[in-house]
């Protein structure tokens, strides 16, 4: 069998390394195969030369869960079952959450991660110095709400953890709820009111479809100063 050499601060945490072994090898992430990804991973550990102890203590915390998690897949269902009753009938199930949610975080930092690197600009839209040229004008827009959305979740730190249903939400149709709320408001509307009342995984979708809209130039996004209210609004034009 081969063997992988690897860094693993080319990744960005294990379930990055998880993520690119899933979908290296196709495997459907509502079925893994717990001991066959558990054996991929555990390969990728085997390093060469110098590595950080400290980022590689976060991989064999992962490797302890994986192990765990194989031997709870080898039980038979009754004795898994007798081990802890209050867990559901899968034991793969919060690992294919944290799964799902890694990747659609993963797919929003991507996207920011499209935007020139040390051009971060602050946002004055209504009281501009200058003339903003489009490119600069979008990528002020998604560092705005990029704080913005950091900044809730920040508020929301010590709440209790909601319970997620295993699905993903399509952000091609989050788009184009967007766009129908943003047509029924002249006004426009304020970020932190599209997400109000909306559970997390739903909100993150909201915000990967709105930093499209605002890469494809659909939604315009105001701000009187760095801290204020972003309003949002269709483009016009």
């Amino acid at each position: 069998m081969m063997e992988y050499v690897v860094d693993v601060e080319v990744f960005h945490g294990p379930l990055d390394l998880l993520l690119y072994l899933i979908e290296k090898n196709q495997i459907d992430i509502y079925d893994i195969p717990v001991a066959v990804i558990t054996e991929q991973y555990m390969e990728h550990l085997h390093l060469t030369g110098d590595y950080n102890l400290e980022v590689l203590g976060e991989f064999l915390i992962m490797a302890s869960y994986l192990l765990n998690l194989k031997s709870r897949m080898l039980l038979p269902k009754r004795q898994t079952e007798a081990i802890d009753d209050e867990e559901q009938a899968d034991p793969r199930q919060e690992l294919v959450q944290k799964l799902l949610d890694y990747r659609q975080y993963k797919q929003a930092a991507d996207f920011l991660g499209d935007r020139d690197s040390g051009k971060e600009q602050r946002l004055f839209f209504r009281q501009a110095v200058y003339e903003w040229d489009e490119k600069e004008e979008i990528i002020a827009s998604i560092n705005a709400l990029a704080r913005a959305y950091r900044s809730i979740h920040r508020q929301e730190a010590d709440q209790k953890t909601y319970d997620i249903a295993l699905t993903d939400i399509d952000v091609k149709l989050k788009m184009e709820e967007i766009l129908q709320i943003l047509g029924r408001r002249d006004q426009g509307t304020v970020f932190q009111k599209l997400l109000a009342g909306v559970e997390r995984r739903e909100q993150l979708a909201l915000f990967i479809a709105l930093l499209e809209l605002v890469k494809q130039q659909k939604v315009a996004v105001q701000q009187e100063n760095e801290f204020g209210e972003i309003i949002l609004s269709l483009r016009v034009g």
